[in-house]
């Protein structure tokens, strides 16, 4: 016969979740539970943005020197799986070829906020058509646990301790160029490993733009 005013608000707004979730069954990207929600891949997220041309155009191969990059069987991905290296030397060597900018993208396979940037910032159209045209990606994960050949492992001047993971040698790599341990977090380079401008960590999608576009 009543029903209480708190009852009500929690009924409604329940009501409307449920709603805006239905709107993922028809296609809506549901940006705002990205960082909760597995990433799309980048033919999705380029059907969303009338990509596909420009994808064509920029092939995979072509923005990643016409080599598999090193580490890609284990199942990483760029952000919003755009074409991306996931070893810095690899990566470098690749841009200083095409004479491009590289973005520095530490990320990890269980972090909320690089899920939530790559369901909003990298799917923005032009975010996504400036980082085809003018940088190599190059996406170093902090957290992989993947043991790197033992002729790979060294002693880091950080902390005295020896670096077997991929995870860790990435995370050392942060802490003593950067000096910060976070993820997301990003910088860009110059085709001769020079930093521009400065770097930033989960931001906005105006003020990532921004950031790809600052200069020396």
């Amino acid at each position: 016969e009543h029903v209480s005013i708190p009852r009500f608000a929690l009924s409604a707004a329940s009501f409307c979740f449920a709603l805006y979730l239905f709107t993922g069954l028809l296609g809506n990207p549901l940006s705002a539970l990205s960082g909760f929600l597995p990433q799309n891949s980048v033919m999705k997220t380029a059907q969303k943005n009338n990509s596909e041309e420009k994808l064509a155009t920029f092939s995979g191969q072509y923005l990643l020197c016409n080599i598999t990059p090193k580490h890609s069987e284990l199942g990483l991905s760029g952000p919003a799986n755009l074409p991306s290296f996931f070893d810095l030397n690899e990566g470098l060597s690749c841009a200083k070829q095409q004479g491009k900018n590289v973005l520095l993208a530490f990320k990890g396979r269980t972090c909320s906020n690089c899920k939530k940037m790559d369901g909003e910032a990298f799917s923005d159209q032009r975010v996504q058509d400036l980082l085809l045209e003018k940088y190599v990606i190059i996406a170093l994960y902090l957290d992989d646990k993947t043991e790197l050949l033992a002729s790979e492992w060294y002693t880091s001047a950080f902390d005295g301790k020896t670096k077997k993971t991929i995870g860790d040698t990435n995370k050392d790599y942060l802490i003593t160029r950067y000096h910060v341990n976070a993820m997301p977090y990003f910088a860009t380079l110059d085709s001769d490993g020079k930093m521009i401008g400065k770097p930033v960590g989960y931001v906005g999608t105006s003020e990532f733009l921004e950031f790809l576009l600052q200069k020396n």
